[in-house]
């Protein structure tokens, strides 16, 4: 493969690297909004939306990305264009307005050829949101009377959902969520100095069983340096309460 085959555009590889979008929402939190909590699924991505239901309009979108940077940075940018559009018009997106708006020229694609498929998901990612929204927006219409009723009217409130977001996933999930961090962030420095690490078990959504590989087996820094960086670094990524711990018995 050639090296332009392989270039990723920066902006790309900067959206992937921090994306803002990136956490869920859950019923409680939309029906305190009064908005309609909209959720798709298809292949390595998962949208979550909350629309407002008098206008039809996308009040704010969040993500989860489960593949390499490349899903990342799509659910990363769609995510951001679809906010304070209608549904109809967020719903009208396509992958190539995903791909253009991350290129750094515009007659030079964001990604090589062998990638560009990825953003073939995205009509029918959104396909789903609209088939979902109906649904969605009539339990939020049938919250909003039972709020009324109880004379509490949809409260107005900045929600973190990173934290819920991250014990809402399976633990497949989450292992794949630490596995981006660990490829973008941790392991091409091990990797240089001959080792790796490899994810075993998450244990409650806390604890991560880690197991080093090769050089990192024998190096004093792995229950030292290497750990606290290790784990500082998914804490900032994914979820302050992280703790890592290696599994020694299995080294290798």
């Amino acid at each position: 493969m050639s090296v332009t085959e392989e270039k990723f555009s920066e902006k790309l590889e900067a959206v992937a690297k921090s994306p803002k979008n990136r956490g869920a929402y859950y019923q409680e939190e939309a029906t305190e909004k009064g908005m309609a909590l909209v959720e798709a699924k298809f292949k390595d991505m998962k949208l979550y939306w909350l629309v407002d239901t008098e206008e039809n309009r996308v009040y704010s979108a969040k993500f989860f990305a489960y593949g390499g940077k490349v899903s990342v940075a799509i659910g990363e940018t769609l995510s951001g264009m679809a906010q304070n559009l209608t549904l109809d018009e967020a719903c009208s997106l396509l992958g190539a307005d995903i791909e253009r708006a991350l290129r750094d020229d515009p007659d030079v694609p964001a990604v090589p050829e062998s990638k560009k498929l990825a953003f073939g998901n995205v009509p029918e990612l959104l396909k789903l949101v609209k088939e979902n929204y109906p649904s969605a927006k009539a339990v939020a219409l049938a919250a909003s009377g039972v709020n009324k009723e109880a004379g509490k009217p949809a409260g107005i409130k900045e929600l973190n959902m990173q934290e819920q977001a991250w014990m809402g996933l399976s633990e497949k999930e989450q292992i794949e969520q630490i596995n981006i961090v660990l490829d973008a962030k941790i392991r091409p420095a091990l990797m240089n100095d001959g080792g790796n690490v490899q994810v075993q078990e998450v244990i409650e959504g806390e604890k991560i069983i880690i197991q080093y590989q090769g050089a990192c087996g024998s190096c004093g820094s792995s229950m030292g340096g290497t750990l606290s960086f290790i784990e500082q670094t998914l804490r900032k990524e994914i979820y302050k309460d992280l703790q890592v711990t290696p599994n020694m018995d299995t080294t290798f």
